[in-house]
């Protein structure tokens, strides 16, 4: 993979964050935010379709553009070079996700760059950021994703195009613990049903915005093509709120109540233990290798 990785005339600073807002809505609540990557050699539309034949195809996802907003099950997989989909999906009318950009090094620094600019303003609650994502995007013009939530914390930043961004809040505690129950037993992250009311962030590039995890939110393209970079973490917090989810799920199966995530930090801590201490045993009492933490 021999791309340009440099660009010499790039700003010092990749995210234009405001340190008093992110400390104060960082876990709680979306916001907007600018960004300097526009114009980055990694982000063009050649140097993303070298990437996306680079990738294993398992990180390479395609489906139809013209999606309902509701779509609990999911849209089928499209097959075909990945590079062909990117070069063409000004008309293809195709809708494409790239996971884990991390694993190519070029990428890798690439988020790191920007992430260690947001991490000294992860507010002390979230206790430190871990699990460095980064995810890319591309729609066709009018493109839609579907309603749905993810586990992370998310910086979307806007490249290429115009998007629109819906970001729902669930009604009340009921309906969010049944969505993240489904999901947890085995359901599609896209919701069965759109939130009654959105905040919608017209970006643009050079515009991006905060997601809080588990925030219900879709996605409708604009007129012309549309590329989207998201760099995601994970932090404490965040984390185990997912595996007392886990541990949730297996006393639902054996027809046990649960004590929803999120409704006490001291269960949820005591849950989280034991799913991390399950998982030490079942690898043997070794190291888990994977992705760096930074912790």
């Amino acid at each position: 993979m021999h791309i340009q990785t440099r660009n010499d005339s790039a700003p010092s600073r990749l995210l234009n964050l405001d340190p008093d807002l992110c400390r104060e809505a960082i876990g709680r609540r979306e916001f907007t935010i600018r960004h300097a990557l526009k114009d980055h050699p990694l982000l063009t539309l050649e140097a993303l379709a070298v990437l996306a034949d680079a990738l294993p195809s398992g990180a390479v996802e395609r489906h139809v553009g013209d999606q309902p907003i509701v779509l609990p099950g999911g849209a089928s997989h499209l097959s075909g070079r990945p590079s062909e989909t990117v070069r063409t999906i000004a008309s293809n009318g195709r809708w494409m996700v790239m996971w884990n950009l991390e694993q190519m090094p070029p990428y890798k620094r690439l988020l790191d760059e920007a992430l260690d600019e947001a991490e000294p303003l992860v507010p002390k609650r979230e206790e430190g950021m871990l699990r460095r994502e980064c995810f890319l995007f591309l729609s066709a013009p009018h493109s839609v994703t579907p309603v749905h939530f993810d586990p992370e914390h998310n910086f979307l930043l806007q490249i290429r195009g115009t998007k629109h961004m819906h970001v729902g809040r669930f009604p009340d505690r009921a309906w969010e613990t049944r969505e993240l129950d489904r999901y947890y037993d085995g359901g599609h992250r896209n919701l069965v049903e759109a939130p009654p009311a959105s905040e919608t962030f017209v970006m643009t590039p050079s515009d991006g915005c905060y997601i809080y995890p588990w925030a219900p939110h879709w996605v409708q393209n604009g007129p012309e093509a549309s590329i989207s970079l998201s760099i995601t973490f994970r932090t404490r917090r965040s984390q185990r709120h997912e595996q007392a989810s886990m541990f949730n799920r297996r006393l639902r199966r054996h027809g046990l109540g649960v004590r929803p995530a999120g409704d006490s930090e001291h269960v949820d801590r005591a849950k989280a233990a034991t799913v991390a201490l399950m998982g030490w045993m079942r690898r043997g009492g070794k190291p888990q290798l994977g992705p760096r933490n930074y912790g």
